[in-house]
């Protein structure tokens, strides 16, 4: 779908990031900017493509993965609107490192590499936003190397719970992990379904998560106490 420029304008008005623009300032960006929306299912970036595109999600959910030739997943992330994928590639210049792909309907806003200095000239906390996401999921990589070099899958799962929580903690104010399967919350901590069902049920067991329905909401206290004391 293509979007006009008030359409741009109009969806960039809805980002915080954007929102006190003047009306000049969205307009002048809107033009170095797409929109584009893409279906669940679709690969929004493929691993070793060669393109540069930053992408803003506006709407919905992605899964950033990298699969092995044997089809083997390792899911590295999950990103809900409003967040920032592809920046890499845009900022570098190399070929992809991941897949991304669409876990449900997604709107985007995309910059070409070539556009990304004029876009932060319009919006120089852009580009502070982008290191401050850049260094974060730096940390949540070296963290979950060091989960899989020397914690088992009950303190793995228990950390891609607090961490999942503790975000949702700090954009909404409620520790609520909200959409992500059984399956989802074990390919972050890399393990099996089964396994990390059972460490949630020993949670509710234990009280430090209840369950309703797909939503599992976290006593984040009583979490990063099991944590800490598993190090």
């Amino acid at each position: 779908m293509v979007a006009s420029r008030d359409a741009i304008v109009s969806h960039l008005r809805k980002d915080p990031l954007f929102a006190s623009l003047s009306e000049a300032d969205m307009h002048a960006l809107a033009t170095a900017m797409g929109y584009r929306e893409f279906p669940k299912g679709s690969f929004l970036i493929t691993r070793n493509d060669q393109s540069s595109v930053m992408y803003l999600l506006l709407s919905g959910r992605v899964k950033v993965s990298i699969a092995s030739p044997e089809g083997k997943e390792l899911a590295l992330s999950y990103l809900d609107a409003p967040s920032y994928f592809g920046e890499m590639g845009a900022l570098e210049g190399a070929p992809r490192t991941a897949d991304v792909i669409a876990m449900t309907e997604v709107e985007v806003l995309s910059v070409e590499a070539k556009d990304l200095a004029y876009v932060f000239s319009i919006r120089p906390e852009l580009a502070i936003a982008l290191v401050g996401t850049m260094s974060r999921r730096l940390r949540e990589l070296i963290a979950r190397l060091e989960g899989m070099a020397f914690h088992d899958a009950t303190h793995r799962v228990m950390r891609v719970l607090l961490n999942v929580a503790t975000a949702s903690y700090e954009a909404r104010g409620v520790p609520v992990i909200e959409g992500l399967t059984h399956y989802e919350i074990a390919t972050l901590a890399g393990t099996s379904r089964e396994t990390a069902s059972r460490v949630i049920s020993n949670l509710c067991h234990d009280g430090i998560v209840a369950t309703k329905g797909r939503k599992i909401v976290v006593d984040l206290f009583g979490l990063r106490d099991l944590v800490e004391r598993d190090q």
